[in-house]
Order: structure tokens, then sequence, then C-alpha cells
């Protein structure tokens, strides 16, 4: 039996399943969902600030997070509409995942 699933890599749902993937990215995705608009440091996640751009930036290609400029600050959101959309039920889960994690 052949794969029938996509394998193209601009797929939104391998992209954001990937992004994830990491528990560093989960962890953003997850603090952006419960407290929303957030400025993001290095040492939130005891990493160096080049490592912090790197997972940013995968989020960002990937379409789950967008930054806010304001100034020299740079804050991020999710990207709820995005989501929404193309990733049905994907706040759902990590929303589920954060309250587990929590008990």
């Amino acid at each position: 039996m052949k794969n029938k699933m996509p394998t193209d890599h601009n797929d939104p749902v391998l992209q954001a399943l990937q992004a994830i993937s990491d528990p560093i990215r989960l962890n953003i995705v997850t603090c952006l969902l419960i407290d929303g608009e957030k400025r993001l440091t290095s040492e939130k996640y005891n990493i160096v600030k080049s490592t912090l751009s790197h997972h940013i930036k995968l989020l960002k290609d990937a379409q789950l997070i967008q930054e806010i400029k304001t100034g020299t600050t740079k804050t991020y959101v999710l990207n709820q509409a995005y989501i929404q959309q193309e990733l049905p039920g994907l706040l759902e889960l990590v929303r589920f995942r954060a309250g587990k994690t929590t008990k």
C-alpha cells in the first residue's frame, strides 16, 4: 500500500508539528497561549540569545507566532487566526497538555 499522506514540506500541518516538536518551542507556544502577548528572553529558557532567536525564527516560519515591535522592544503573540484556519484543534491540544503538566 502506498502512502497517501502529503509529503509537501510546505504543508502547514507538517511545519507546525515540526516547529512544536522541540520542548522549548512548545513551551513558547504554551506560554503565549496562556499569557497572551509576551516578551521572550533567553534567561527564562536558560539558553543563549542566538538559540532563542533560532527557536523564534522556526515558530515564525511556521506562522505560529507573530512579532510586534514597539521601539526597540520585541514582543510575540500567537498567530491565532492562521492557526485556527489552517490547524484547527492545535491550540486546544496545547491547552489540554498545559493543563495536564501543571497538575
